[in-house]
């Protein structure tokens, strides 16, 4: 059999395999929005791309907001196996702002575009309006802007403990700041809506985060939260959980907190039977999607230590 050519590595890129294996037992029909495709975006090449859910049911493409893909999809009644698996063409160096420098002009709410005004504001899991003294108290003396950004990074970093497992769908931004301990998704929350309440646009996002060049267990297990902040004219990374630069993150979504970024939203009563993320970098032409997934030693052995789980890394 002759498989399709697929293109050349480019320079300075590094290929990169996501997916995820989902399993839900349901009594009944139920609905579902399925939130796993990457967001196409500069430096994030789509090679390759399937989904596949065993039941055979129609599957709707739609776009959000936001601007982000989903899936629409019915579960029926009994097993239901669903997979999506990519190789995407990413940047090898890191993209996040920890220590590059940046220009920064002045960008006020009488001069931000409308798209970008719209994550200044609070949200059910960041509340910035709650948080403004204590965002001045904290950053107040910091040049606005990047300065400010990176302080709020590092200080979320700190101040918060990471904790696997410890993952509350109820929990906002202030829970956690008062809890002092979650998963990156409360990371995520605390560093945006610290970054609203000082008037910077910020906005929760989730997607793939491999192991690779990291020491930390979690990595490459699951679902991964950081946070886009508006400086300099543009959305520029950051990473609260591990607040250091990694390589070959893929962005699924973004939003204004994790509500708008959930991987699954089923509207009944659904079981999960199986979660499995894969995110690694891979020779593309040799270990195309479809087929099985070759989890790298590390990778392996992190996943067999912490347990694969849905609770967020």
């Amino acid at each position: 059999m002759n498989l399709p050519l697929l293109p050349d590595l480019p320079p300075h890129t590094l290929a990169i395999r996501i997916g995820c294996a989902l399993h839900y037992d349901v009594d009944e029909p139920a609905p579902m929005l399925l939130m796993v495709q990457p967001r196409l975006a500069t430096g994030q090449e789509l090679v390759a791309q399937q989904f596949s859910i065993d039941t055979g049911v129609e599957i709707e493409q739609l776009r959000d907001s936001h601007g982000n893909h989903l899936l629409r999809m019915m579960l029926l009644p009994g097993a239901n196996r669903l997979q999506h698996d990519a190789v995407l063409f990413v940047s090898a160096e890191a993209r996040d702002t920890t220590t590059r420098p940046l220009h920064e002009p002045v960008f006020t709410a009488a001069t931000l575009p409308m798209d970008v005004l719209r994550y200044t504001r609070p949200s059910r899991f960041c509340e910035s309006d709650k948080l403004g003294a204590r965002a001045s108290e904290l950053f107040g003396h910091h040049v606005p802007g990047l300065a400010t950004a990176r302080a709020i990074c590092e200080w979320t970093h700190r101040h918060l403990e990471y904790r696997y497992g410890s993952g509350d769908p109820s929990l906002s931004a202030c829970g956690a700041i008062d809890r002092g301990y979650g998963v990156c998704r409360d990371f995520a929350h605390v560093m945006v809506a610290l970054c609203r309440a000082l008037d910077i646009p910020a906005r929760y996002v989730a997607g793939y985060m491999p192991l690779f060049q990291a020491d930390d267990s979690d990595i490459g297990l699951d679902f991964h939260a950081y946070v886009e902040a508006w400086i300099d004219g543009g959305w520029q990374v950051f990473d609260p959980r591990h607040n250091r630069p990694h390589v070959g993150r893929v962005k699924i979504a973004h939003g204004m907190d994790a509500v708008d970024c959930a991987f699954a939203t089923i509207y009944g009563q659904a079981s999960t039977a199986y979660f499995q993320v894969w995110s690694y970098p891979v020779d593309h032409q040799r270990e195309r999607v479809g087929d099985p997934v070759q989890m790298p030693d590390y990778a392996a052995g992190a996943a067999s230590a912490a347990g694969v789980g849905g609770s967020g890394s």
